[in-house]
């Protein structure tokens, strides 16, 4: 059962990205567990495709068993009835993180979808698992899609949501489909219970960087340790002396820091010499990265190749919303931890 989509929704140009979503988070990227669990049709591309973290290539007169293979999700013609699919943003005790979140928004990509493109599309959310007695809310209304482009659609904040269901009408193909929002963080019961509290679970969010000319520094707050050097954070080589390379971290929640952990995995001849932590308290959202506020909790330390370096931090009594992780001279990082061991004086607050 679905009920009608009575909310608003913004067309967003793309030029107007970075300022709409900048701030939130992909909630159905593979990358963070995001994951189908149910498709009506994909006898021509599998819908998996849907979520993936790069952007669709061309496989232009590229052939499979069932046609010219695409590079996304497209349905058989002629259904008599309506394809839909269902990602699932995983929530494990794994990493005792919840994945719920608030959705804003969505990006649906049609790229290298021309005369095959599915002419129309719908969301509709569930926070429970679904099942034949799911009640679905419509969160996006049926909108127009076109060839090989991407549309992007703002809506205002939803309830928490842990499903979503794409509708296309009444067949055909979508590159990518990413469903933007918030992360609604789960914190621990125990309040001795070691919590990272930059991870992207959390709402740990990277807001300034640098440089991210090899790899984004958004990778750096992923769950796991990720698969090669490309899911990382790696800039450019530098050949200015005291040169340093820089990422500022806004905090899921204040908190009262105890231990970095800083992971080269993957990085054998190109990780940083080393690096220092510094940390601010601050209302901004991005705080002006060479304020007076900030303060070192963790003096320039060594860092070596492929693995994970533990650091104790210093004024640890001290909160903290945001950190500044410096890399002397440049390099890569594969992860950034930043924990809490004590949240029991946060929750007091």
């Amino acid at each position: 059962m679905t009920m009608r989509c009575t909310m608003a929704y913004e067309v967003v140009p793309l030029e107007d990205f970075s300022k709409e979503f900048e701030s939130t988070t992909e909630l159905s990227s593979v990358s963070i567990g995001g994951q189908v669990v149910h498709v009506s049709d994909e006898f021509f591309a599998e819908a998996y495709q849907l979520l993936l973290v790069e952007p669709p290539v061309s496989l232009a007169k590229q052939y499979g068993p069932n046609g010219e293979l695409y590079s996304g999700w497209e349905t058989r013609r002629h259904n008599p009835t309506y394809d839909w699919w269902v990602p699932f943003v995983q929530s494990t005790c794994t990493i005792k993180l919840g994945t719920t979140g608030v959705i804003t928004g969505f990006d649906i990509d049609t790229t290298h979808f021309d005369g095959n493109e599915a002419p129309e599309a719908s969301v509709d959310a569930s926070y429970e698992f679904p099942d034949e007695e799911t009640t679905w809310k419509g969160i996006l209304p049926k909108v127009p899609l076109g060839p090989s482009r991407r549309h992007l659609y703002k809506i205002p904040a939803t309830g928490q949501v842990t499903y979503v269901r794409l509708r296309i009408y009444p067949d055909g193909g979508i590159a990518r489909f990413r469903v933007y929002g918030h992360v609604m963080p789960v914190f621990p019961s125990n309040p001795i219970e070691p919590f990272d509290l930059a991870h992207i679970f959390t709402g740990g969010k990277i807001v300034a960087t640098s440089d991210d000319h090899f790899g984004s520094s958004s990778n750096l707050l992923l769950p796991g340790r990720g698969k090669d050097m490309g899911d990382g954070w790696e800039t450019k080589r530098s050949y200015e002396k005291d040169h340093q390379d820089w990422v500022t971290i806004k905090l899921g929640a204040p908190g009262y820091l105890s231990t970095a952990v800083i992971d080269t995995i993957h990085f054998k001849g190109n990780f940083p010499e080393s690096c220092d932590i510094r940390g601010i308290h601050s209302q901004d959202i991005v705080p002006d990265v060479n304020s007076e506020d900030w303060k070192t909790i963790l003096l320039p330390v060594k860092l070596g190749p492929h693995r994970m370096h533990f650091f104790q931090l210093s004024r640890t009594c001290e909160q903290y919303t945001h950190v500044k992780v410096s890399i002397y001279p440049d390099g890569g990082i594969k992860r950034i931890r930043i924990i809490e061991m004590d949240n029991e004086r946060r929750q007091l607050e």
